[in-house]
């Protein structure tokens, strides 16, 4: 009897593992060729209320923004952000807990690199 029941907990009342989306989390970024202001900080991406990416960039000069869109796909992540009123995209590839890849603005494409934030202890 007490198999039964075990069987029947095991098979009907188990929830469903979710898969971990391997871009949340707390990242630490670079693009060189950017403003000064612009060029370093940290991202961090995760879950909003409906489990769709939310995120924002604190940028080592202070500012922070938020990112009005983040989507991602089985080979890349597009994160959309506004700065002094204009779109800024951008768009990596994840590999080994590294984003790379450019930041679209209106004066020409940025290469951009994020790695893993880890906090100095």
């Amino acid at each position: 009897m007490f198999f039964c029941i075990f069987a029947f907990a095991l098979l009907y009342g188990a929830t469903p593992v979710k898969a971990v989306n391997p871009v949340i989390g707390e990242w630490a970024f670079s693009a060189d060729q950017a403003p000064w202001e612009y060029s370093r900080g940290r991202i961090v991406i995760e879950l909003d209320e409906e489990e769709a990416l939310a995120g924002k960039l604190l940028f080592d000069s202070g500012i922070e923004v938020r990112i009005t869109r983040i989507t991602r796909d089985e080979e890349k992540v597009v994160m959309d952000i506004y700065i002094e009123g204009y779109l800024v995209r951008t768009v990596v590839e994840l590999k080994d807990d590294e984003l790379k890849g450019i930041t679209e603005t209106p004066d020409g494409n940025i290469p951009f690199s994020a790695k893993r934030y880890v906090p100095e202890e």
